[in-house]
């Protein structure tokens, strides 16, 4: 009794120091995820058979034997908590019935005669327990998904009974030893009555269950250890106390809507950490469009090898018209012009001057317009004129701010191959006259051979001359708009 009472008390606070651990590691700040997350309540039916080991169950030539265990249908309810992915907290409730015999046991039955009869017992009985449930399933580093668990139980709990015990057959006994029977016991007499008897007993039990999604089927082995010899109505100080078990298959639900805590591997967390970690290093180090861009942070992964790209890894495009510039045909068009699958500004009237800066976007076809878009008219000396090209101080090279203008001529001259045009060079009168004339007709020849090398016009048909600073068309607060070119179109 004293062993049995040590081990209990060792192994029940093993359970609860357990419970309290895993609590306090559910709820600090660990990394692990919270109880919030999964679901913890189930409940559950169960059914089996009823096992009752006592005096009466005992052959009298092998007190080990056990003579007779009849079926005793047992069903149950249980309710649980699952404190933690592996601990729980189980209440359970069963109804079922002791039974044993029949037994050649011998029966005390006066205080001073003793019979031999063969008897059944038979006794009404029900418990309630509360017992803490580890699971060992769900903590293998095997497996990320286990649908198969094993677990153990083990706490306390009372149980009632209250049975009699029955002659099975006719029987006669000379119990003075005269050779006359003088004790007659008939079939189906009552021999001894328990009453109504409520005792402590301690539940322990092993199984194993598999998981259907929120139901969960098992089978277990429940033993249950009593400290009394009077449930058969027998009570030999020489022989053990009497126990029973249950061999039981439950069916169990667990509520709510998320992960049933049971069923989670905490060590999957630490699994998909591990995994998306080294997802993290591998885009991190890797770049597979080779455009300085990790992949983790780079948006577009396909950018061909020596483009140009933006932190985020997408092809600069300059003009942000939606077209990247190495397939930009105009990487340089206004912002919010409407361009083609070519990155080029669309010019509904084809005129050469593009929607974003044709004041005339509806020119009639073939009329020569100049850089706005307007069509040109004739002059009072026959001549019709195309848009000047200006220059800053002192220089005499195209600026590419101008080169629209030119673009303009250009686009002009090839859609009149019989056009010719004369270059007229202009200058402010910063300088000396023959400086400024010879500088007027630098522009007029870059601006000519540009035409030549860019667009491929025919040079025969461009003449070119300097005015220098004799022909201004602005005073010297303005002279800005002397430094230019101007096209005048000879028909």
């Amino acid at each position: 009794m004293k062993r049995f009472t040590v081990i209990f008390t060792s192994c029940f606070l093993i359970l609860v120091n357990s419970l309290v651990a895993q609590t306090q590691t559910s709820t600090t700040k660990s990394g692990l995820p919270s109880p919030k997350d999964y679901d913890r309540w189930s409940a559950g039916l169960f059914l089996g058979d009823n096992f009752f080991f006592s005096d009466i169950l005992k052959d009298s030539k092998n007190n080990n034997a056990f003579k007779s265990l009849p079926f005793s249908p047992a069903v149950g309810l249980q309710l649980t908590y699952q404190v933690s992915h592996s601990v729980g907290l189980r209440a359970s409730g069963t109804f079922s019935k002791f039974q044993a015999g029949p037994s050649k046991e011998r029966l005390e039955y006066t205080s001073k005669v003793y019979i031999n009869p063969e008897v059944d017992y038979e006794s009404p009985m029900a418990e309630a327990a509360l017992e803490g449930v580890y699971t060992f399933g769900n903590i293998s580093h095997l497996k990320r998904n286990q649908k198969f668990h094993f677990f153990v139980s083990l706490g306390v709990g009372m149980f009632s009974f209250d049975g009699e015990m029955k002659s099975t057959k006719d029987q006669s006994f000379d119990t003075n030893g005269d050779g006359t029977a003088d004790v007659t016991i008939a079939n189906g007499d009552k021999l001894l009555e328990t009453g109504k008897v409520t005792e402590m007993m301690v539940p322990m039990g092993l199984g194993f269950k598999y998981q259907l999604g929120k139901i969960d089927l098992g089978l277990s082995y429940d033993y249950r250890h009593t400290f009394t010899d009077k449930v058969d109505g027998i009570n030999k100080p020489e022989t053990e106390y009497d126990h029973y078990a249950f061999a039981r298959l439950s069916v169990n639900y667990t509520f709510g809507k998320k992960k049933a805590m049971e069923w989670v591997n905490p060590m999957e967390v630490v699994y998909n950490d591990i995994a998306d970690l080294k997802e993290k290093v591998d885009i991190l180090s890797g770049d597979k469009d080779k455009d300085g861009v990790s992949d983790m942070f780079d948006k577009d992964n396909s950018t061909a090898e020596g483009v140009k790209v933006y932190g985020d890894g997408t092809s600069v495009d300059t003009d942000g018209d939606g077209v990247a510039d190495n397939a930009d045909g105009d990487p340089f068009s206004l912002k919010g012009a409407k361009v083609d699958a070519n990155g080029v500004e669309i010019d509904t009237d084809g005129d050469g001057v593009a929607d974003s800066r044709d004041l005339e976007p509806n020119t009639e076809k073939g009329k020569m317009v100049n850089f706005q878009g307007m069509t040109i008219k004739t002059g009072n000396d026959g001549a019709m004129y195309l848009p000047s090209v200006f220059f800053g101080t002192n220089v005499s090279s195209v600026n590419p701010a101008q080169r629209d203008r030119i673009l303009v001529v250009a686009r002009t001259m090839k859609a009149n191959p019989d056009l010719k045009i004369m270059i007229t060079g202009h200058a402010d009168n910063t300088a000396s006259e023959q400086y400024n004339e010879k500088l007027a007709m630098k522009r007029a020849e870059a601006v000519k051979n540009h035409l030549i090398k860019v667009y491929g016009i025919d040079g025969s048909r461009i003449s070119t001359e300097s005015k220098g600073e004799t022909d201004p068309d602005a005073n010297d607060a303005n002279r800005a708009m002397n430094r230019r070119v101007d096209f005048s179109v000879v028909q």
